[in-house]
């Protein structure tokens, strides 16, 4: 009887370790599969990454080359404005014995500007500041 039960017990058991084999076959597949694909979109990041790099090292040599093109023209509007200045300046200079100088500054309401509070002593060592041109009273 011992021989005939255990071959019924094995025979009820193979099923069940039939399933459990192909289930375990089955998550062992998925992982590997899983695996693959991460190793697909680990490659997809990378080549993003690279050419996310390439493009921020275009921009960055684009970007450098703009600011060495515009250096030329801010120094050019520098030069222009500092001849504006002087310009204004011997207009105020001259508005004080000259009367079409002095027309011309009441006219537009040329005037020096007082330094800012910051600003006076880098304005007081590259050149003296005169006093603001004022208009005469008319009488």
């Amino acid at each position: 009887m011992t021989s005939q039960g255990s071959t019924s017990e094995s025979d009820k058991s193979a099923p069940a370790l039939f399933l459990l084999a192909l289930t375990a076959v089955v998550f062992f597949a998925s992982q590997i599969a899983m695996a693959v694909r991460n190793g697909e979109t680990m490659r997809w990041q990378l080549e993003n990454l690279e050419k996310q790099i390439k493009s921020l090292q275009e921009a960055k040599s684009q970007f450098a080359e703009l600011i060495s093109k515009r250096e030329e023209q801010v120094k050019q509007s520098s030069q222009i404005q500092l001849q504006y200045t002087n310009l204004l300046n011997e207009i105020l200079d001259l508005s004080q014995t000259d009367g079409d100088a002095k027309k011309i500054v009441e006219k537009f309401g040329i005037q020096r500007q007082t330094p800012a509070a910051g600003n006076s002593e880098d304005k007081a060592s590259k050149s003296p500041e005169k006093e603001p041109a004022k208009p005469a009273d008319k009488k």
